[in-house]
C-alpha cells in the first residue's frame, strides 16, 4: 500500500507540474525571422612597437549616432547612407629628444552580419564598401592609410595579443607552411554506391602521415575518428566529389577508400572511388582559390587568414579536420586601418581617426535595443595615457552603460575620465527611455519546471520499482 501511495503521489505531482507549466504565460513569436543581429567591436589606435616613447596626453572619443542600422540593405547606396560613426582624437606627445616614426593600427571589426552585400551582376561579395567613407588625419591633414585584414571568427571578442600576432607585413612565416610549398590535389568520384538504399552512405579512408612533412586536407569531409596511430577521415557519398589535398611531401600510400551504410562507419557496403584528376599547385595558389583581387583584401592578408584557419583545424597524424574549412574567408575577416606617424623630439600632434560603428541589436525588446562596444583596454599598451573624454551625440536614450558615469547633455551624453577605466566601454541606446524585456524567458521557465518535474517523477518511480522488487 505504501508503494502504491508513493506512486499515486508522484503521479499527482507530475500532473500538478504540467498544469502549472501550461498555466504560465507563454510568448508566441509571429515568425522565425532573425531577431538578434551581431555588430562589430571597435577599439582605438594601437602601437605596433611596444617600446615606442610616444605618450597619449588625452583622447576625445566621439560617437555620432543619429540613426540605427537596418536589418537589411538592398544595395550599396542604401548601406553607405548609414551614418553611424566613431571618431577618436588623440593628442600625442614625443618626450624623447629624437624623431620617432611609429606604425599604428586601428582595428574596427568585421563587417556586421547585416552589412553583407552581394553584387548580382558581378556575382561577387562586396566586402569593404564603407571603408572609403572614413579617414585618418594628423593636425587636420589626411595621411595615407592601408586597409588590413586578419582572421577572426563570428562573434569572437578582440584580444590584443592574439589579434595583433595575426598581422604580418608580408606572407606569414611558419615552421611548416610557406607560399611555395607543393600541394597535390587528388580528385575522387564515388561510383557503384547504392545511395537509394543507403541514403546516408559514407566514404572514408585511414591516414597515418608524418605531420612534420605532410598535412592532408580533405574537402567535403564531415567527420572522422581517432584510431591507434592514425585517423579516419569521412564524408557523405552524396556530396559527390572528394578532393584530397596533400600539403608538403607526397603520401607514402594512396588513400584506401571504404564505404559504409551511414555516418557511424560500422557496416561496410559496396562501392569504389575513382581518381578523376591530379594536379600539383603551390600553397599560395591553393590558399587563393576563392580570392577576389577586387575585394580590397591584399593577397598576403587573404593567404595569412587561410593559413591561420588551417592551423586552427590541425588534428592528428597529419590530418586537418576540415569539416568547417572554407576557401572563402570573407565572412571571417577583421578590418584594420594601418598608418604611420612621425613626431620630432618634443613635438605634440593631434591624430584623428574616424571609422564606422555598427551595434548589435536585439529585436526581442520593445522597442529594439542597440548595444555599442568600444574596447578601451588595448590603450593600456601605450607608455602612458592621460585623460579620456567620451561624447555620445544622439537623439536616443542611453538605457544602460558601464561604470563610466555618463551625464545627459543637450546633444546626448558625455563623461570625463582622468585615466583608462578597468573595463571596456559599452552602452545601450533605445528610441524610448525604457525597453520592455523579452518575455521568452517564460517559455524557458515552463521547460525548466517540466524537466524538474519529470526528473522528480523518474527518481520516485525508480524508488518505487526497487522497493517493489524487494517486496
Amino acid at each position: 500500500m505504501k508503494n502504491t501511495y508513493i506512486f499515486k503521489k508522484c503521479f499527482a505531482y507530475i500532473v500538478m507540474v504540467s498544469i502549472l507549466a501550461v498555466s504560465l504565460p507563454a510568448t508566441v513569436f509571429a515568425n522565425s525571422a532573425q531577431t538578434n543581429w551581431i555588430g562589430t567591436t571597435s577599439t582605438g589606435a594601437i602601437m605596433t612597437d611596444g617600446t615606442c616613447p610616444i605618450v597619449v596626453e588625452k583622447e576625445v572619443l566621439t560617437f555620432d549616432i543619429q540613426e540605427f542600422p537596418k536589418q537589411h540593405y538592398k544595395d550599396i547606396a542604401e548601406y553607405l547612407s548609414y551614418s553611424g560613426k566613431v571618431t577618436a582624437e588623440y593628442t600625442f606627445y614625443n618626450p624623447a629628444d629624437c624623431t620617432v616614426s611609429a606604425t599604428l593600427v586601428f582595428p574596427f571589426g568585421a563587417v556586421p552580419d547585416y552589412g553583407y552585400l552581394y553584387d548580382t551582376q558581378a556575382e561577387t561579395r562586396i566586402l569593404n564598401a564603407d571603408t572609403e567613407k572614413y579617414d585618418i588625419t594628423i593636425n587636420g591633414e589626411p595621411v595615407e592609410k592601408k586597409l588590413r585584414h586578419t582572421l577572426t571568427y563570428f562573434g569572437s571578442q578582440f584580444e590584443l595579443s592574439k589579434d595583433m600576432a595575426l598581422l604580418h607585413d608580408e606572407f606569414m612565416e611558419d615552421d611548416f607552411y610557406y607560399p611555395d610549398m607543393p600541394v597535390t590535389r587528388y580528385t575522387y568520384i564515388p561510383e557503384g554506391v547504392d545511395t537509394e538504399t543507403y541514403d546516408a552512405a559514407n566514404a572514408a579512408f585511414v591516414l597515418s602521415a608524418d605531420a612534420a612533412k605532410t598535412r592532408v586536407l580533405t574537402e567535403n569531409q564531415n567527420g572522422g575518428k581517432l584510431l591507434d596511430n592514425a585517423v579516419q577521415l569521412e564524408g557523405w557519398v552524396k556530396s559527390g566529389e572528394f578532393i584530397v589535398n596533400v600539403i608538403g611531401e607526397p603520401l607514402s600510400q594512396m588513400p584506401q577508400w571504404k564505404f559504409y551504410e551511414n555516418g557511424a562507419c560500422e557496416n561496410e557496403i559496396e562501392g569504389s572511388m575513382v581518381l578523376k584528376d591530379m594536379e600539383v599547385t603551390t600553397l599560395k595558389d591553393f590558399a587563393l582559390i576563392a580570392y577576389d583581387k577586387n575585394s580590397g583584401v591584399s593577397e598576403a592578408d587573404w593567404y595569412n587568414a587561410i593559413i591561420e584557419s588551417i592551423k586552427n583545424m590541425e588534428w592528428s597524424n597529419g590530418a586537418i579536420s576540415a569539416s568547417d574549412f572554407q576557401f572563402d574567408v570573407s565572412d571571417h575577416l577583421m578590418r584594420w586601418y594601418e598608418y604611420v606617424m612621425t613626431l620630432d623630439g618634443g613635438e605634440r600632434i593631434v591624430n584623428t581617426v574616424t571609422a564606422p560603428i555598427y551595434p548589435s541589436f536585439d529585436m526581442n525588446y520593445e522597442p529594439t535595443i542597440y548595444e555599442y562596444t568600444y574596447l578601451l583596454s588595448p590603450a593600456k599598451s601605450w607608455k602612458s595615457f592621460g585623460t579620456l573624454d567620451i561624447v555620445v551625440n544622439t537623439p536616443y536614450y542611453m538605457t544602460e552603460s558601464g561604470s563610466e558615469g555618463f551625464e545627459r547633455t543637450e546633444m546626448g551624453y558625455s563623461c570625463h575620465l582622468t585615466g583608462l577605466p578597468e573595463g571596456e566601454l559599452t552602452f545601450t541606446l533605445c528610441s524610448q527611455s525604457e525597453a520592455k524585456a523579452p518575455a521568452f524567458y517564460n517559455n524557458e521557465v515552463q521547460i525548466l519546471v517540466i524537466v524538474l518535474g519529470i526528473g522528480v517523477f523518474a527518481a520516485i518511480a525508480v524508488l518505487f520499482i526497487r522497493r517493489k522488487r524487494r517486496n
